[in-house]
């Protein structure tokens, strides 16, 4: 039997269908159910429908109970917990009068689950549920305060997937990306790293070691292989044996045997050598093995002797770098001091002396090795918002304007905690005065605080205040805006470095004032924009291990490419 054959309807028949559906009365539920919906992160929605033989059956089995049953809906939080009718963190309840009905209501906190249930609540303050809700996640209600711009790469000819730390840095991927795909070789692009670990500052030398070595390993994560070549570390007193040149002559001859034998086993494309002493190896290495040189100068002889090099020691640094730069098909350096050095001492050729910014000695610091848990020092909920006041607790710094504005504040942002860091003359006086004005338990007055303390405490908090009334030194707002923290100040504080809307708001020295800005830092902050922005801006100045391997990974196929062509 032939399929049906299918009709199909014209423009005007669809519309009439809908219009006769839309017309018709909504079906009445056959069962009693109740549904939240959020409407915004602060408000939400519920619609129940409950049968009215259900409430009547219920209110029989009740009429024990004392006083007459009210029907209501009762919302929890129930945030990461199995709710089991009776372990919600709290609820509210709202009264109802019909059996079918919908209510909008507001909660206090935001990134919060709730649930809902409506039932029977008897005189004696026993509620009986009739039906029960799904569980709903209000969102947020500001950014999540995650302000990591680490990522994923996925590459396309690189056809690998591997992670970085700086999502500014993408670029520098895709550039890769491009130059491997141009790039036709079966084996992967194959380095031998070499450094020479001797010096008189020990931990100087085992700590570059550790990164070139980091370095190594993380070009092989883009796809290409390294080895790593090093000698163990020489202690002062060996090196006083002979001289630091000799030093250098001996194990030079050792490493290259151990480079050359390598290179027998699977031959590398390129030999990058690191710093003056390890330049021998790299040298011999390229002229014996015929493999290009790659000279990495985290410093000149000149830099490090001050311009003085008339030492012999000194002089014969001088002669190998000379001679390192003069075979190297490119030497990378950190910095373009480093790099105008060497082209006006060892007059290499510009195309062949390129910056790549390096993370030894020029990464800024992460967190203080000793930091603190701020807020279990304080006392404070790990969700609550941090306001800082530091300096001085004056008239002057406007220390009384922030506490006259504080009660508002905490009346529409209960999660927001002040913290009043440092000494003065109203320090007492404003103490007494919050806990008179009810807002006690949302100040704390911590004093003077150690640089180790304080740090944490910036670190942890949301934004900096400066209410003063009079001109103010710029240094706290520098150092807030350079740790991604939004600073509001006064139009009278005379502070120049925070743009409104930017990295911070300007206000002027009164109490209402201060409410604002406030108010709108907590509920639009600037934080999470003003580090991405920091990011993109040292992107070009302080690099990750995986986008230096990336740069190195573009000169050494470029470097190939060009002697190819040649």
């Amino acid at each position: 039997m032939p399929p049906a054959k299918i009709r199909k309807l014209s423009q005007k028949q669809l519309r009439d269908v809908a219009w006769e559906v839309s017309q018709s009365p909504a079906s009445t539920p056959e069962i009693d159910h109740i549904e939240l919906f959020m409407i915004n992160p602060r408000r939400g929605h519920v619609y129940w429908h409950i049968q009215p033989k259900s409430i009547d059956l219920m209110s029989r089995r009740l009429a024990k109970k004392s006083g007459f049953p009210s029907l209501i809906v009762r919302v929890y939080d129930v945030t990461d917990i199995l709710f089991d009718g009776y372990n919600a963190h709290s609820f509210f309840d709202i009264n109802i009068k019909e059996h079918a009905g919908s209510h909008y209501f507001t909660v206090e906190g935001s990134s919060r689950n709730y649930l809902a249930e409506t039932g029977l609540l008897t005189g004696d303050g026993s509620f009986h549920s009739l039906a029960r809700s799904g569980t709903l996640f209000m969102g947020r209600d500001k950014p999540s305060g995650n302000f990591e711009v680490s990522g994923l790469f996925a590459g396309g000819s690189i056809n690998r997937t591997f992670t970085v730390s700086n999502i500014f840095a993408a670029p520098v991927f895709e550039q890769m990306n491009t130059i491997r795909a141009e790039t036709e070789r079966a084996e992967p692009l194959s380095v031998a790293n070499v450094f020479l670990n001797i010096t008189w500052d020990e931990l100087l030398q085992s700590q570059l070691k550790s990164v070139i070595a980091t370095i190594s390993d993380t070009f092989e994560i883009l796809g290409g292989e390294s080895r790593f070549f090093s000698t163990q570390p020489q202690n002062v007193a060996a090196l006083t044996a002979k001289s630091l040149i000799q030093k250098v002559n001996a194990a030079t001859q050792t490493l290259y045997r151990r480079v050359s034998a390598a290179h027998k086993k699977k031959p590398f494309h390129i030999i990058h050598c690191h710093d003056w002493y390890s330049s021998k190896v790299g040298i011999t290495a390229s002229e014996k093995l015929n493999v290009p040189l790659v000279l990495s100068l985290y410093s000149t002889e000149h830099e490090r002797s001050g311009g003085d090099a008339s030492d012999r020691t000194s002089s014969q640094i001088s002669s190998i770098e000379h001679k390192a730069v003069d075979s190297a098909s490119l030497v990378i350096v950190p910095r373009e001091s480093t790099r105008l050095d060497v082209l006006k001492q060892y007059k290499a050729r510009p195309e062949n002396v390129v910056i790549i910014p390096h993370v030894f000695g020029d990464m800024p610091s992460g967190e203080q090795s000793d930091s603190i848990d701020v807020r279990h020092w304080l006392g404070l909920d790990q969700n609550a918002a941090i306001v800082l006041f530091a300096g001085e607790i004056s008239h002057a710094a406007g220390a009384d304007i922030m506490v006259d504005a504080l009660p508002a504040v905490c009346r529409n942002h209960s999660n927001a905690h002040f913290v009043f860091a440092g000494t003065g003359p109203l320090q007492e006086e404003l103490e007494s005065r919050v806990w008179h004005m009810g807002i006690g338990e949302k100040c704390r007055f911590p004093g003077d605080l150690k640089r180790e303390s304080f740090q944490s405490l910036l670190m942890d908090s949301d934004f900096v205040v400066i209410p003063a009334r009079t001109l103010q030194d710029e240094g706290l707002a520098r150092l807030a805006i350079s740790q991604g923290k939004p600073v509001l100040i006064t139009q009278q504080s005379g502070i120049q470095c925070v743009t409104h809307g930017e990295n911070g708001l300007i206000t002027f020295d009164n109490p209402g004032s201060i409410v604002w800005g406030i108010q709108e830092l907590l509920a639009n902050p600037l934080g999470e924009n003003m580090l991405r922005r920091e990011a993109q801006k040292n992107i070009g100045k302080f690099l990750s291990y995986e986008t230096i391997a990336a740069r190195q990974f573009m000169y050494y196929e470029m470097i190939l490419k060009g002697l190819t062509n040649a």
